[in-house]
């Protein structure tokens, strides 16, 4: 498995070899004391004497006793020292073994010196080569193995078998070591791209849900239109709209056709606006805004009803009362002086309204109007600041009495003739 950026795998380790014994500690010779020339003598002696026939240097020599030969360490018989009590008895000993060279060197001194020198160097290399007692002498409960025989001793089919188990075992438990690492260095290094997947898996699964939603709500029948409440009507009869909107009786809420609807209520011509609302499970609710008359019109029948915009409200062959009536003579219906004539009588408070008798405007800049009361003249002039003139005239009309004509088109000066 490649690891993340191109790393390799890092290699298993390799299984550990068995480990070989460890070879016994090198014994370091004690060197012997210097032996006297009669001892050296008599080792030589000794080492003349074959094998069979020499005496074995485990007699005692009054210090220590040698029992046999360590496997693997080569010995040499060391010469026995003379104790304290030959030494101190020893005199005529000493006396004879000197007299008995003497006379055996007597026909040869030089030769006799010679040889009395080369034993005793002999004596000095075989006592350098002597080893400590107590290294030399094994201990029978322990025996120690030479170096050379540990190295070359034939491992048992056994043994070789349960190294080769532990080892293949030590590469499945490297092997496991190593795939867990991997496995936490890819979650560590892909935690902003899982991160990234999550948001986005989230984020799809509210839309999915949002679709399955609407996709319920279009199409299923619990929520269906089964009632349409008609609001805010008072010349229009309720009913009558209803009955146009019954088309959209058992249609799902979100499938209403609400250019059907728009289409049937242009029928009514005294709605000025309307609004739909979908009220859960299956209400369908219109809220109206009827038509306001503002004035009255001549017609050739009687008199018209009408809205700020001219719309024909009601019919009546008599002036309507409580309304102004509006002069066409100077501005036809829908002309931008009838419009801007009854853009003020919208603007005028309800007191001032009420004694208007007449108004006109021949362009959108001379509305006039005349009251009721005296039949004073009104010069209003533009829709603009329509609220500070009517305090403006009211103020005029209290201070000033019956007079016959009031200027307000400029309310900060105003003229009254």
């Amino acid at each position: 498995m490649k690891r993340p950026n191109g790393f390799p795998p890092p290699p298993p380790p390799e299984p550990e070899a068995p480990s070989a014994p460890t070879p016994p500690k090198s014994v370091r010779p004690i060197r012997a004391p210097k032996a006297s020339a009669a001892t050296a003598a008599a080792g030589s002696a000794d080492r003349d004497t074959p094998a069979e026939e020499r005496t074995p240097t485990s007699a005692t020599t009054g210090r220590f006793t040698i029992g046999g030969v360590l496997p693997g360490i080569r010995t040499e018989p060391i010469a026995p020292e003379p104790s304290n009590e030959t030494t101190s008895k020893g005199a005529p000993t000493k006396a004879a073994t000197s007299k008995a060279a003497t006379s055996k060197a007597a026909p040869t001194k030089a030769a006799t010196s010679k040889a009395a020198t080369s034993k005793a160097a002999t004596s000095k290399a075989a006592t350098s080569k002597a080893v400590s007692p107590k290294a030399s002498v094994p201990t029978p409960s322990r025996p120690t193995a030479t170096p050379a025989a540990a190295s070359y001793a034939p491992a048992s089919p056994s043994r070789s078998r349960s190294d080769e188990s532990l080892a293949r075992k030590n590469v499945r438990a490297t092997e496991r070591e190593r795939r867990r690492y991997e496995r936490a260095e890819a979650r560590r290094f892909t935690e902003r791209s899982r991160r990234r997947r999550l948001f986005w898996l989230v984020s799809a699964g509210i839309v999915v849900a949002l679709v399955l939603l609407v996709v319920f709500t279009a199409y299923s029948p619990l929520f269906a239109v089964r009632t349409v409440d008609i609001e805010g009507t008072s010349r229009i009869d309720a009913a009558q709209v209803e009955f146009a909107l019954s088309d959209q009786v058992g249609k799902p809420l979100a499938l209403v056709d609400y250019g059907a609807i728009n289409r049937d209520l242009a029928t009514f011509t005294l709605i000025q606006s309307y609004a739909i609302e979908s009220e859960l499970p299956n209400t369908l609710v219109i809220r109206i805004v009827e038509r306001q008359p503002v004035g009255s019109v001549p017609s050739g029948t009687g008199f018209d009803l009408v809205d700020a915009a001219g719309v024909v409200i009601e019919h009546s062959d008599q002036r309507p009362t409580g309304y102004p009536q509006i002069d066409t003579t100077v501005a036809a219906v829908g002309s931008p002086g009838f419009l801007a004539a009854t853009a003020v009588l919208r603007a005028l408070p309800a007191d001032l309204l009420a004694k208007v008798g007449t108004v006109s405007a021949a362009t959108p800049d001379s509305v006039t109007l005349v009251l009721t009361d005296a039949g004073q003249k009104v010069i209003w002039g533009s829709v603009d600041n329509s609220a500070l003139k009517a305090v403006v005239l009211d103020k005029l009309i209290a201070a000033q009495g019956d007079n016959s004509t009031y200027d307000v088109s400029s309310p900060d000066t105003p003229i009254v003739s």
